[in-house]
Parts: C-alpha cells; sequence; structure tokens
C-alpha cells in the first residue's frame, strides 16, 4: 500500500512538473472555447439556474428603466416643454417687467433660444354659478408656437381673443363649467383705485371657455395677454418671460440663464432645474429608483451565478487536474472556464433582452399610470436597451472570474493523491 501511494505521489509530481515545463505550445483559442462549450452544457439544472439568474436581470432592469425614463420624460414634457419653458426669467425688483418687447428680441436672438414669450399673472376670481374661486388669472401670447400649457379638449386661444379663456380641467370641473360655458372673471388690474379709469382698480369681464388644459395647467385659467396688459394701462408689461431651448438638458438651460442674466443685470433668469423644486424632487427620486433597482438587479445576478459557478469549480477539480497533467497552463484553465461564464452571460442576456422588449410591448399598450391625461409609457432607446444588457452581462463576467481563478489555482498533486 506504501508503495501504491509512492507511486501516485511520484506520478502526481511528474504532472506538476509538466505545467511549469518551459516550450510547450500554448493551447488554441478553438480548443479552449471547444472545452467552456462541453462544461457550458454538461449539468443541466445548473444551467437553468444560471440562466434563470441572467435572464430575470436583464427581463427586470430593461422595463424598469425604460418605465421610468418615461416618467421622467413626461414630467418635463408637461411641466417643461409644454410649460414653463427651460428657462424663466423674472424681473430682480418689483412685480413684473413695464415693456419686455426688446427684452424679447434680444433673448430670441440667442443661438440656444427656439422661442421667447410673455406671461402676465394678476390676481382674481372666477364665478360660475354658485362656484366661486380665487386664483391667479394668466395672460399668454395668443400669437405664440409655445404655451405654458398643453390643451387637452376644445379649441385654443387666437390672437385678438378678447373674450375667450382656456381653464385647467380639474377648475373647470370645480365650478361646473365646460367648453362653450360662459364664465365671469374678476382681475386686479391695480393695487389702488385708478381714478381717471373709475374702477377701483379692478376689471370684471364674462368670458367663453375656448378649451381645456391638463396637467400642470389643471388649475388654471388662460387669457390673452395682450388683452390683459392693456386693462392694465402698460401694454407690454410682463410678470414673466418664458423662454424654450433648443434641448432639455440643463446644462444649456443654465448657460442659457446666465447670458440672459449678463445681457439684463436688473433680470432673474433660472434654469427649470433651480426654478422647481417639484422638478428637482422628480429627477432625483427617479434617479435614486433607477441606482436601487439596478443595484438590486445586480445581487440577483452576481450571487447566484457566483455561487453556482464556485461550486462547479469545486465538482471540476478533477478534471483541471488532468488538464494540468496534460499541459495545460494555470492562464489557459482560467480562460475555459471564464468563457464558460462569459457563454453564460451573453445566452443569458439574450434571452432576458427577449423578455424585456416583449415587457416593453406590454406597457406600451398597458400603461403603468394613467391620469388626468398624464400617460406613462416606456420609453424605448437604444440606450435603454444595451445599458442592461451591457451591464448584466459585465456582472456575470465579473462574477464568473473568481472561480475561474479558483480553478486554475487548483494543485494537481493534491488531487491526484486521491485517486483510488
Amino acid at each position: 500500500m506504501r508503495t501504491t501511494q509512492l507511486r501516485y505521489d511520484h506520478v502526481a509530481g511528474e504532472c506538476a512538473a509538466a505545467v511549469a515545463r518551459p516550450g510547450r505550445s500554448a493551447a488554441s483559442p478553438g480548443l479552449l472555447l471547444f472545452l467552456a462549450w462541453k462544461a457550458f452544457g454538461e449539468n443541466g439544472l445548473s444551467l437553468i439556474l444560471l440562466l434563470l439568474a441572467v435572464a430575470v436581470g436583464v427581463g427586470f432592469q430593461i422595463p424598469n428603466r425604460a418605465n421610468l425614463a418615461g416618467f421622467r420624460d413626461e414630467i418635463m414634457r408637461q411641466e417643461v416643454s409644454s410649460g414653463l419653458g427651460q428657462v424663466r426669467v423674472r424681473p430682480r425688483h418689483g412685480e413684473r417687467f413695464l415693456d419686455v418687447t426688446a427684452m424679447m428680441a434680444s433673448i430670441a436672438r440667442l443661438p440656444s433660444v427656439k422661442a421667447v414669450e410673455p406671461i402676465l399673472v394678476l390676481p382674481g376670481a372666477i364665478r360660475s354659478g354658485g362656484h366661486f374661486v380665487v386664483l391667479g388669472i394668466t395672460g399668454v401670447s395668443t400669437s405664440a408656437g409655445q404655451r405654458p400649457y398643453e390643451r387637452t379638449l376644445g379649441a385654443d386661444l387666437i390672437p385678438g381673443d378678447n373674450h375667450g379663456t382656456v381653464l385647467g380641467e380639474r377648475l373647470a370641473k370645480q365650478i361646473g363649467v365646460s367648453v362653450g360655458d360662459d364664465v365671469d372673471i374678476q382681475v386686479l388690474l391695480s393695487t389702488r383705485p385708478r381714478l381717471v379709469l373709475d374702477d377701483n382698480g379692478m376689471g370684471t369681464y364674462t368670458l367663453k371657455v375656448r378649451g381645456l388644459a391638463g396637467f400642470a395647467a389643471l388649475d388654471s385659467a388662460f387669457v390673452d395677454w395682450g388683452f390683459l396688459a392693456s386693462e392694465t394701462g402698460e401694454d407690454h408689461s410682463a410678470s414673466a418671460l418664458l423662454v424654450w431651448a433648443r434641448n432639455d438638458r440643463v446644462e444649456l438651460a443654465r448657460k442659457t440663464a446666465a447670458t440672459i442674466e449678463h445681457l439684463f443685470p436688473a433680470a432673474t433668469a433660472l434654469a427649470w432645474l433651480d426654478d422647481s423644486r417639484y422638478l428637482r424632487s422628480v429627477v432625483g427620486a427617479v434617479q435614486a429608483l433607477e441606482s436601487i433597482a439596478g443595484g438590486m438587479s445586480l445581487f440577483g445576478v452576481i450571487i447566484p451565478v457566483l455561487s453556482l459557478l464556485y461550486i462547479d469549480a469545486l465538482h471540476r477539480r478533477r478534471q483541471v487536474s488532468l488538464l494540468s497533467a496534460i499541459g495545460f497552463r494555470e492562464r489557459e484553465i482560467f480562460l475555459i472556464f471564464f468563457t464558460k461564464a462569459l457563454i453564460v452571460g451573453i445566452v443569458g442576456v439574450l434571452l432576458g433582452a427577449a423578455v424585456g422588449w416583449g415587457m416593453l410591448g406590454y406597457f406600451n399598450l398597458h400603461p403603468i399610470y394613467n391620469y388626468e391625461k398624464f400617460v406613462v409609457r416606456p420609453t424605448i432607446t437604444l440606450g435603454n436597451m444595451l445599458a442592461p444588457v451591457l451591464l448584466v452581462l459585465a456582472t456575470t463576467a465579473l462574477a464568473g472570474s473568481l472561480p475561474a481563478w479558483q480553478a486554475a489555482r487548483v494543485n494537481p498533486s493534491d488531487t491526484l493523491r486521491r485517486i483510488e
């Protein structure tokens, strides 16, 4: 028995020496790939669990990222693109600009600016029947291509429309009116009585509801800016200028705001993200949710993949020892196991991407949120598809590198001594 043990010790020693023997030609990439592919398909249950872990990670992240991006895009569309614009310009002192004609012309010439429009907001009230609501009455430029609201029903205001108004949907419901009905509006035109006009600074008008507006303007009332400004006696006055930039990037908005403040020291200009605490909260929340969901998904991939590949490497110690005995180097053994992990990752992410694409189609037909014209549909972009795929693939490769390194470090002498 002792003689047999000594013989196996000698064989193991010879095998270990063969691994380090100089001059041996390296194994071809094709052979390494073949061995990795054979190892990939040997254990059916382990393979199913590995592919399931990777596929679920990708299949969860794709619709999650797309829906979060869709929510952010809808907020931006409602609050910025169809809202108050990318830059908001207000007087540094006082309630409003007295004449914005020259300022609008200068801002409109900036290369980053797509449109600039005035708004005039005055305290007022709206009445219909027995319903009475106090609110700000907003004058908007009816000749502008951009409006600070999105019309959802009826017609819009047209130039020279001194007898029409657009109401927010919730406001219209609150006072019990719809498109075509008349409402009585009172506006505080001046904080002190105007003796010449003898109106005590108040304007009272009966206006017809031309249309209704949604989401960001649900509780607002809009009239023609030219009409409202002329009623104050200052035909070109404005409470603020709304600037629409070429895109929604906050960097461009901040740069445009800085340029406007440089041109007009009497004005303050803020980018949309700096002007609205609500938008800052929403953007921050979306980014946090993306990070949390991505982290949870990665942990759901890396733990089972690492565990299963590590167990597989332990079960293959004898095979690894035999490979070492016939001359495979540690680097080549590492590449075999690492390539297997890559194959698992590639097949798994392809399956997960197919599942994720199917879920995107489902959520596009059945939005996860749909209330008062605020509809969240997934934003399908190449980045939203590729980012989860590449991230999970990299995670799988990282998880597979440790078992591959462990397999390459197996001592063939210790393993071959146990051969009976």
